[in-house]
């Protein structure tokens, strides 16, 4: 009876001993935000939260004009009055205007994840940056992998040039001198002389040849033309466009020639979380002189260019307890993962009054940050996604 009771005492003691040891490496998950100092001892794991910039990318279309030699004679000898380029110059206009956000880690929200009880690590699926994107998740979550435009250089301007001034010779053959004494046949060259002709002529002469390339292509379309009826289809396309590449040569003596390129130009905002209405100067344009990062005091053709950011519905003000005083002994209240509730902005860019984009986006910084329960990092049931770009909850789902 005795030794049954030892027995009985020996379990006894046992149970209370291993039911006091799982209690001392009860697991253990919580979150706490990095501030300031802190000490680590090798039973945290570190994770941020994005913060978002937007990218603006500004297409500009860059104009060489160059005024034709015979531009004073459009009208008088082919009655041409618009689209004669009056004087030469570079002009640039944004052609078009596009935005896109961008997210990178916020280095103002960095966290903790404590944990004791190794075994049970919470899964947790980070960034190439740190930036979470889940835990206890099963699957591989997909990042933010977008790509940020580049500046493209400003292209120099082509060299324009007028190919022909005219149709008429600018010399003249004379016959060789026959009086020569010399019994021996010897080729002597021709005498050159050249002829003095005004801009006017070379003017009305130019005209005459644009008029005879029309009556020409007229009559090729026709078929009036001897080669019209010997030449197929692919020939006839041919002397048509030989025709009107000459029209066009000779019609820019007179209209003058442009060449037109285009470059992108990227600029990189981070909005302010703490604003609700933001004014920001993305740069200055000249139509004369292009994009510009400063302002030129000597051009009065230079306006900025003005981000304008409104937050569309203001964030609620969340304040997070830290300590519970429910009880009479007060102790740290343990939260979980925290994330954002992003806010909702729209955004307009304007230059010298004219609208060159309007839209709404959302930004993590404009909204608020706040933290789910420690129980969803210890239970590993439960699935959870966050939005990689704003860092919003994305997903909570049963594994």
């Amino acid at each position: 009876m005795n030794s049954l009771k030892s027995i009985i005492t020996i379990a006894t003691l046992t149970s209370a001993t291993l039911a006091f040891g799982q209690k001392d490496v009860e697991n253990s998950y919580f979150v706490t935000p990095v501030q300031g100092e802190m000490t680590v001892d090798g039973h945290q794991v570190f994770y941020s939260l994005p913060a978002n910039s937007l990218t603006v990318s500004f297409k500009i279309e860059k104009t060489v004009k160059a005024k034709g030699p015979y531009a004073q004679y459009a009208d008088k000898y082919l009655n041409i009055t618009n689209g004669v380029i009056d004087e030469s110059a570079t002009i640039y206009s944004v052609e078009n205007v596009k935005v896109e956000r961008q997210s990178q880690p916020d280095t103002s929200q960095l966290y903790a994840i404590n944990f004791t009880g190794i075994d049970n690590l919470p899964m947790i699926q980070l960034d190439d940056d740190g930036t979470i994107l889940a835990c206890n998740c099963p699957r591989i979550v997909q990042g933010s992998k977008a790509v940020k435009p580049q500046n493209s250089v400003e292209p120099d301007a082509q060299p324009i040039s007028f190919l022909d001034m005219g149709v008429k010779p600018f010399i003249i053959e004379e016959e060789e001198d026959d009086n020569d004494e010399d019994s021996v046949e010897v080729k002597k060259p021709k005498m050159q002389q050249p002829i003095v002709t005004t801009e006017e002529e070379n003017a009305a002469a130019a005209a005459d040849f644009i008029r005879k390339i029309r009556k020409r292509r007229l009559k090729l379309v026709a078929g009036i033309a001897e080669e019209a009826n010997n030449a197929d289809g692919k020939a006839m396309k041919l002397m048509i466009s030989e025709l009107d590449r000459l029209e066009a040569e000779y019609l820019s003596l007179f209209v003058g020639k442009s060449v037109k390129c285009t470059y992108t130009q990227v600029v990189t905002v981070v909005p302010d979380g703490e604003s609700a209405t933001e004014q920001i100067t993305l740069g200055y344009f000249s139509k004369l002189s292009g994009f510009s990062a400063k302002q030129d005091a000597r051009r009065g053709d230079s306006y900025p260019i003005v981000m304008k950011i409104n937050t569309l519905a203001s964030s609620p003000k969340v304040s997070i307890k830290e300590v519970d005083t429910s009880s009479k002994s007060s102790s740290n209240i343990k939260y979980g993962l925290y994330h954002r509730i992003p806010g909702t902005v729209s955004l307009s860019i304007d230059c010298d009054g004219f609208l060159h984009f309007g839209g709404q986006f959302c930004i993590a910084q404009k909204g608020v940050v706040v933290p789910m329960p420690s129980d969803y990092l210890a239970n590993q049931k439960y699935s959870i996604e966050f939005d990689a770009e704003t860092g919003a909850l994305k997903r909570i789902s049963g594994n």
